[in-house]
This record gives structure tokens, sequence and C-alpha cells, in this order.
């Protein structure tokens, strides 16, 4: 096994940016949701529904690399978790700055006067 966890460093970019991705589409619908309901646009059921369906869309993500990884690139499963958990992170940390700049622009709760 290599110094890269027996991923080249196209497998260490390629799961990063599929984490990435895939943070992203989690945390900017956490995000859409909050503003959502919060600005009283919609229903109070939403915010559970949209838990529920992110989860869901996680388990798939997971699942999909379960079973792509399965036989032939059992041993690299942890390298490319590892870096798809960096590429969470790092979406996390930027839409987490996103909303940061929203409340600053705001009023008080972050919504527009």
């Amino acid at each position: 096994m290599s110094g890269l966890l027996g991923m080249g460093l196209v497998g260490w970019i390629v799961s990063l940016v599929i984490g990435f991705v895939v943070g992203g589409v989690f945390f900017l619908s956490m995000k859409v949701q909050v503003d959502y309901v919060v600005s009283g646009r919609g229903p109070m059921w939403l915010a559970p529904a949209c838990m529920y369906a992110r989860m869901v869309f996680l388990a798939a993500v997971l699942i999909a690399v379960a079973v792509v990884m399965k036989d032939k690139h059992s041993e690299r499963i942890p390298a490319a978790m590892l870096a798809g958990i960096t590429g969470v992170f790092t979406a996390r940390v930027l839409i987490g700055r996103m909303v940061g700049r929203g409340k600053d622009e705001g009023g008080a709760d972050g919504l527009a006067d």
C-alpha cells in the first residue's frame, strides 16, 4: 500500500470533489430550508420532511460508494471516505461563512428589513 493509502492523487482529488459536492448540497439544502420556514413562507412540516430527505440522500451516497467499491477496491474505502469527509467539512465551513455574512447584512435575525 502506498503512502496515499492505496489511492493515487487523482483518486484523492475526485473523492474530495465528490465530498464537497455532496456536502454542499446537504448544507445548502439546510440553509434554504431554514430561510424558507423562518421567513414564514413555508409550512412547519417542511423542516422534518427535508431532514428525512437529507438522511435518505446521504444513505444513497453511502450505499453507492459501498456498491461501487465493494470487491475490487475495498482497501481504498477508508481513504475515499477520509477525502470525502474532508470535502464535506470544507463545504460546511464555506456555507457557514455564507450564512454568517447573511446575518451581518440583514437585521438582527438575518432577515432583510
